[in-house]
């Protein structure tokens, strides 16, 4: 149980919810995603992996690395609150970074790429920014704000995106989602790294933000 808990902690790790996010996003098939599922792949890269896995993954990972071989951090697992604190700065611009880079392509293909997506960047913005306030005072779980942010997200996408062309496979992958949301909170209480309190408030905390962002179509 404690590696399967260790294998879900590393593929649901939060610095990869961008990516998750953008590709469930791509995968719906509606008249706004439309753009974005005609792209080949080289394409789909350029325009809208690249930013996704330079500024939400590639670069807070090698920062990750910089902060563990300087001591800032005693491990790569960040179990230390007060160790959190500068790594949540640092994930809260990469976010706003990420995001910068997104919207620029956007204005610059006149909004007909990104849509709805920039709502859920800029729900992942303020998220950062709440659980680095959070964590000042209190440890709460990020792989369940991680996990809640990408159920949150979905189910708001599968609410303001209608009609929906493949609403049976969006509807299963939302079931996979909220599932997963109860599966990393018990493989996190499993690896006695996280509180009950603290995973279901992490899961909370991800779910309600970015589904309440999205579902206004709040951006920046």
């Amino acid at each position: 149980m404690r590696l399967i808990s260790h294998f879900l902690s590393v593929v649901l790790h939060p610095v990869f919810i961008p990516l998750y996010g953008l590709l469930l996003y791509a995968n719906i098939e509606h008249s706004s995603t439309l753009n974005l599922r005609l792209l080949d792949n080289v394409s789909f890269f350029k325009l809208a992996l690249s930013p996704i896995l330079l500024f939400s993954i590639v670069f807070p990972l090698f920062s990750l690395m910089i902060m563990y071989r300087s001591k800032m951090i005693s491990s790569f697992r960040i179990e230390n609150r007060q160790e959190r604190i500068p790594v949540l700065l640092l994930c809260f611009i990469y976010y706003g970074i990420t995001y910068y880079f997104v919207r620029s392509l956007d204005l610059a293909y006149y909004h007909s790429f990104f849509g709805l997506f920039l709502s859920f960047l800029t729900g992942g913005i303020l998220i950062s920014l709440l659980s680095l306030l959070i964590t000042v005072r209190w440890k709460i779980s990020l792989h369940g704000i991680g996990i809640g942010t990408l159920a949150g997200g979905l189910l708001a996408f599968t609410q303001e995106l209608q009609p929906i062309a493949n609403m049976r496979e969006v509807m299963t992958i939302n079931f996979i989602l909220l599932l997963l949301v109860g599966v990393l909170a018990t493989s996190r209480l499993i690896l006695k790294v996280h509180s009950i309190h603290q995973v279901i408030a992490g899961s909370l905390l991800g779910l309600v933000v970015e589904y309440v962002m999205v579902s206004n179509h709040y951006w920046l």
